[in-house]
């Protein structure tokens, strides 16, 4: 566990805000130059990216600590987000809505810059997901085989599946971008994601809320099964037709 990355200047900087803005900047970096092959504006990309994460980071915390009041003593602490405690799915919506909700403000057209973001978006995750697991983030003790010092290293599965994700997606769209329906790699990415959720989840150590089931799972669930229906919904209404380029 290494919560502290290093010092600077007398100053403690800490691994999940490192792995967290480095995952950002990757992924980002990854998608910008991805947008260029597609020939996409790029214009008010940054500006984007920043609005929108910004406001995900605040959003998962705030969920975080409306979640877990009885861990803290003032309201204060729901700003000292360098000590941890983000609810990731409440970032990960709502920093993706705001994503949407400004491309179409800006009239931008969304599907091929969305459908990119199946792409980066888990390798994002991944990369961030490093933070976490040097701060120690893991689930319940066990005596299972894949048990890590006793216990389920469920934010380990978590970048495994991330990574795979990201390069399945890749791939896919290396050798097939020309033939992909609409939003596949996005539908793709929430599909596979949101199922592993579903598994990996039940491992963490939350508080069964429904049917044996947390928080998280419960999520992920609906976030399944709304995005199964709209992408077998896509490829009823667009069979075979995949985007046009130019």
């Amino acid at each position: 566990m290494r919560i502290v990355l290093f010092s600077l200047f007398g100053y403690e900087i800490y691994s999940h805000g490192v792995f967290l803005v480095l995952g950002i900047v990757v992924s980002g970096f990854i998608m910008y130059r991805l947008m260029n092959k597609e020939k996409l504006d790029t214009t008010k990309f940054l500006s984007n990216i920043i609005i929108s994460v910004i406001l995900g980071i605040i959003a998962s915390r705030i969920v975080f600590y409306f979640m877990n009041l009885y861990l803290y003593d003032s309201l204060y602490q729901m700003l000292e987000i360098w000590q941890g405690g983000l609810v990731s799915f409440a970032g990960f919506v709502f920093g993706a809505l705001v994503f949407i909700v400004l491309l179409k403000k800006q009239k931008t057209e969304m599907e091929p810059v969305i459908n990119l973001a199946g792409i980066t978006f888990p390798l994002g995750i991944a990369i961030g997901r490093i933070g976490c697991a040097l701060n120690g983030e893991v689930g319940v003790k066990t005596k299972s085989a894949l048990a890590y010092y006793g216990f389920m290293p469920v934010t380990a599965f978590e970048i495994f599946i991330c990574s795979g994700i990201f390069a399945i997606n890749f791939l896919i769209y290396l050798k097939f971008r020309d033939k992909l329906s609409k939003y596949f790699l996005l539908f793709s990415f929430v599909i596979l994601y949101s199922l592993s959720r579903i598994i990996i989840d039940s491992w963490r150590i939350d508080p069964k809320v429904f049917i044996g089931l947390n928080y998280s799972q419960i999520t992920s669930i609906l976030i399944f099964i709304i995005a199964l229906f709209l992408y077998l919904k896509n490829q009823i209404n667009f069979p075979s037709s995949p985007r046009e380029r130019s």
